[in-house]
């Protein structure tokens, strides 16, 4: 049996990852209501499945959301939002690493809220958060499916910095292939080459004593 939620506090949850940048449907807070609630209390919550759908329309009508003006399925935080924090120069958050919980969306919706406050360009948003979400993504396929840390961070020197650390699972490649969750080994190569050309710098280091990738990566930005 799981954690019972109330209808307030799902409301309480949907504001705090609205506040946090978060942008996605339904779908994506029903699942980050879950990754939060498993990695904090390790128990499913238990709530009625219209809820979320539900306070994201009432929250848009209050004023506090509003639709995604990229995707009407969408919500995201609205611009005058009572919700909206004050922009920091870096963020430090944990994760699940399991595509059920919809990782790569948090991150990248997340990221590109903290770039937009930091006033960076479009341009260079869409170079960092491919080159993050790459990451990502290798942190969730070759990881445990347990936390993932994920920080970043402006500099006053003008460069941004990203840093991920996750737990590694037994690797397996030929039988990975064979799965079908590679279609070659040429494949596995294919982030870590968006990546080299995103960044201006980049490590991947893996920590043997702990069984952790920890992965590293900087780039200048535009003045």
């Amino acid at each position: 049996m799981g954690m019972s939620f109330s209808l307030g506090e799902i409301q309480a949850r949907i504001r705090e990852l609205l506040a946090n940048g978060l942008t996605g449907n339904s779908q994506d807070f029903h699942a980050w209501i879950r990754m939060d609630t498993l990695r904090k209390f390790r128990e499913e919550p238990s709530f009625a499945p219209d809820w979320v759908s539900q306070v994201l329309d009432e929250l848009v009508v209050s004023g506090e959301a509003a639709k995604s003006k990229l995707d009407p399925r969408e919500y995201t935080l609205s611009a005058e939002s009572p919700l909206r924090k004050k922009t920091s120069k870096n963020e430090e958050y944990l994760l699940l690493g399991r595509t059920e919980f919809q990782p790569m969306q948090y991150v990248r919706s997340r990221m590109e809220s903290f770039l937009r406050g930091n006033g960076i360009n479009e341009d260079m948003i869409v170079d960092l958060t491919i080159g993050s979400i790459e990451a990502v993504e290798n942190a969730v396929k070759y990881g445990d499916g347990g936390n993932v840390e994920v920080a970043y961070t402006i500099e006053k020197s003008g460069i941004f910095k990203i840093r991920l650390v996750n737990n590694l699972r037994e690797l397996n490649i030929e039988e990975d292939i064979e799965r079908g969750k590679f279609s070659s080994t040429a494949t596995l190569m294919r982030g870590m080459m968006v990546m080299q050309k995103l960044f201006d710098k980049m490590d991947l280091e893996i920590l043997e004593d702990k069984r952790q990738a920890l992965f590293m990566a900087e780039k200048i930005l535009p003045k």
